[in-house]
């Protein structure tokens, strides 16, 4: 009987530890996220242990950092300056996605929000660059396809140096 009662005690104390730290011990990341750890009372942040779609269990100390992976696209609308100093309103869009691999690096450099901090600013520069380089007639015709590819790879030198 006291071996019973010790049994109960043992699996109450594993199911109340299961329902106070189970929604930050168990993780299941779907297809398209990645995800990285924070260890806050050892290695800190495991910038190169990639967590891939599935399902995890961590301790409920250290913290999963949930990234998603898919290809982004952001619209932007600007103002910018011609050649000849003519102010032009531009229709951007931007489709990106950061490189699975550097997640951590990522993380590190920017935080989760990469996208306002390092992606939307980096191509307002370039665009406001490359279209300074150009008339206002070269950007609506003659030369757009030359100002697109400008725009990209300019700005894709960037973000591929920064992990995107």
């Amino acid at each position: 009987m006291k071996k019973n009662t010790s049994f109960i005690i043992v699996l109450a104390a594993i199911g109340l530890i299961l329902i106070l730290f189970g929604n930050s011990m168990f993780y299941k990341l779907k297809p398209g996220e990645r995800a990285i750890i924070f260890r806050q009372f050892t290695t800190g942040l495991d910038k190169e242990n990639l967590f891939i779609p599935g399902f995890h269990v961590i301790a409920p100390w250290n913290d999963l950092i949930i990234y998603d992976v898919r290809e982004k696209q952001r619209e932007e609308t600007m103002d910018v300056l011609d050649k000849n100093g003519l102010s032009l309103n531009l229709d951007v869009s931007v489709r990106f996605n950061p490189i699975y691999a550097n997640i951590g690096h990522l993380h590190e450099k920017f935080g989760e929000n990469y996208v306002n901090v390092l992606v939307i600013p980096e191509v307002r520069s370039s665009v406001r660059q490359v279209a300074g380089r150009y008339t206002a007639e070269e950007i609506y015709s003659t030369k757009r396809d030359e100002v697109e590819k400008a725009i990209i790879s300019e700005t894709g030198v960037i973000l591929k140096e920064n992990y995107i």
